[in-house]
């Protein structure tokens, strides 16, 4: 069955059978009830501990939700297939509690991966009309501690396809829950879309440029990308392995942070996450566990982090639209009354020029350079019914795929036939890792020991959303303020060593639109900066649902 079938299918189900769900499936007869929408992990818990709910009524919950506003009414097209499994595996950690208690936190909390994680139960489309029945051989790592800690993975979000963008040959076009006109950033669309719609309560991306922290930043949630490495690639379908980092996205700091402990984990098949781990205890020797393999990520939320903390204001991402200016000076006026010391950074020309501007766009190009081998090694671990060549999807794509009614994106097509022509044995990309990149370390680590900052501080774009700009989805939006101004996007991953970076959400535009501020911290600061974004958003709870996607009224 195809993963549009399936999900379909599921959806029936549920649709039809929701309403006859008697009543102490969701709820007892106190006069508190579950509320759905912005649930967090804790507000779950509590409520499986009282009675109130057990996951199998959630999941029917999340399930309606999905029915009602991704495959119905706006057709937000977050989610690309359901796990016809996710309820069966409710109800077997309903028994399980009962019997021996919870895993962990996220015991029987329904998550949703991008769908460049591989799960043995549902397909791995890469947003790939040619891989819609991909089945790959076994889950990624984190697809196995996510499930080894309870979670249900209720299904797999859409994506840009080949992890570019917000539309794909499966499904189309990913639209934003807040207007749907614009877009929700990429290339972990779904997952930050479905997040915000109140689809589930977790959700996995991946970021090689931006494509965790920007869908946070256009959907109005929290993500975090870590340090590149620091979360296992094995079982995640590659863009580029330089950058390529999976990371948390949820409604709150503190759910992304239950989420990080779970999927943050030394893994053999990962070389480079062994490396980054060994140099995560030398840095942070006193956040381990007693296991000295992982850390507990919730022990940074305090709510009094921001005092006595440098930050750096970034200016050169200001200037756009001036509402997110409007926002972010907000913000920093929040912090630095929480005691925060705020500290002005001007980037230099120069700077500017070679990490943000021309010398970016070069770096990425550069470093594109061993995706050809890197994807036909991944898809080497698929059975013969999936091409195994780049050649072959190209053949696909411009041949069948050209033909139906959702073509591949010229942009795939282009890195698809450039992969064809380039190599890491080239004396350009042997330059870049050897010389550009750990320059491209050097000089950012500079920027916080010249200021004598802890993190960086600023808007994480400077505009909102902008209209979707795919023709066959495209609605013209005459409202949207463009910008100008240098994304810093790249600015964490295009180095030897990735930075880490939150987005938290610091309000809304007058178009109704959210925008997130980031910190910005060194390599292995992951615990400062889940700390400082922590402090921020329970002294402003900005945080808010959509309108457009309201309440069900079979909520109880």
């Amino acid at each position: 069955m195809s993963p549009i079938l399936r999900r379909c299918a599921v959806i029936g189900f549920v649709v039809t059978t929701l309403l006859s769900v008697p009543s102490p499936l969701w709820a007892n007869e106190s006069p508190k009830r579950f509320v759905l929408e912005e649930a967090t992990i804790a507000d779950i818990q509590k409520a499986v501990d009282d009675g109130a709910l057990t996951y199998e009524a959630l999941v029917r919950m999340y399930l309606a939700r999905i029915a009602a506003y991704e495959d119905g009414g706006p057709k937000l097209n977050s989610i690309i297939t359901i796990n016809p499994d996710a309820l069966a595996t409710a109800a077997m950690l309903d028994q399980e509690r009962k019997a021996k208690g919870k895993r962990s936190a996220l015991h029987g909390i329904p998550v949703l991966l991008k769908d460049n994680v591989d799960t043995v139960d549902m397909p791995t489309t890469n947003g790939s009309a040619i891989m819609k029945n991909a089945m790959a051989p076994d889950d990624a790592f984190i697809t196995q501690k996510l499930r080894a800690a309870g979670a249900i993975i209720l299904g797999k979000a859409a994506m840009g396809e080949f992890a570019g963008g917000s539309y794909n040959s499966v499904t189309g076009q990913t639209v934003n829950p807040y207007n749907f006109k614009r877009h929700t950033g990429g290339s972990s669309a779904g997952s930050g879309a479905a997040i915000a719609a109140n689809f589930a309560v977790l959700s996995v991306g991946t970021d090689t440029s931006t494509s965790v922290r920007g869908p946070s930043a256009y959907n109005g949630i929290v993500g975090m990308r870590p340090t590149t490495g620091l979360i296992s690639r094995d079982g995640v379908a590659p863009k580029n392995l330089n950058f390529d980092s999976a990371g948390p996205m949820a409604r709150t700091v503190t759910d992304m942070a239950a989420m990080l402990n779970v999927i943050a984990a030394p893994d053999a098949a990962d070389p480079t996450n062994i490396q980054v781990w060994n140099e995560f205890k030398k840095a942070n020797p006193q956040q381990l566990n007693k296991n000295k393999k992982s850390v507990d990520f919730t022990q940074f939320l305090k709510p009094d982090a921001l005092k006595g903390v440098r930050l750096g204001v970034v200016r050169n991402f200001f200037g756009g639209d001036p509402e997110i200016d409007a926002l972010a000076e907000a913000a920093l006026k929040k912090m630095e009354s929480m005691g925060a010391v705020l500290v002005e950074v001007n980037l230099s020309k120069e700077f500017v020029e070679a990490y943000l501007d021309k010398g970016g766009r070069s770096i990425r190009k550069l470093s594109d350079y061993r995706f050809k081998a890197d994807w036909e090694k991944y898809l080497a671990t698929f059975d013969s019914r999936v091409p195994k060549t780049v050649a072959e999807f190209v053949r696909i794509y411009e041949t069948e795929i050209k033909k139906s009614a959702l073509p591949v994106e010229d942009s795939v097509m282009n890195l698809l036939k450039s992969s064809l022509k380039t190599s890491v044995e080239d004396p350009a990309y042997k330059e870049l890792i050897n010389k550009t990149l750990p320059q491209a370390t050097k000089d950012k680590l500079a920027i916080f020991s010249t200021h004598n900052v802890d993190a960086l501080v600023f808007p994480y774009f400077s505009s909102f959303a902008p209209p979707i700009k795919n023709p066959a989805f495209a609605i013209a939006d005459p409202s949207y303020v463009e910008s100008k101004i240098p994304q810093p996007a790249i600015l964490a991953g295009y180095s030897s060593v990735g930075f880490p970076s939150i987005v938290v959400p610091m309000g809304f535009g007058s178009q109704g639109l959210p925008m997130d501020i980031t910190f910005f911290g060194k390599p292995y600061d992951e615990g400062k900066l889940i700390s400082l974004g922590y402090a921020y958003e329970q002294a402003t709870q900005l945080r808010k649902p959509s309108p457009l996607v309201p309440p069900l009224p079979v909520n109880p």
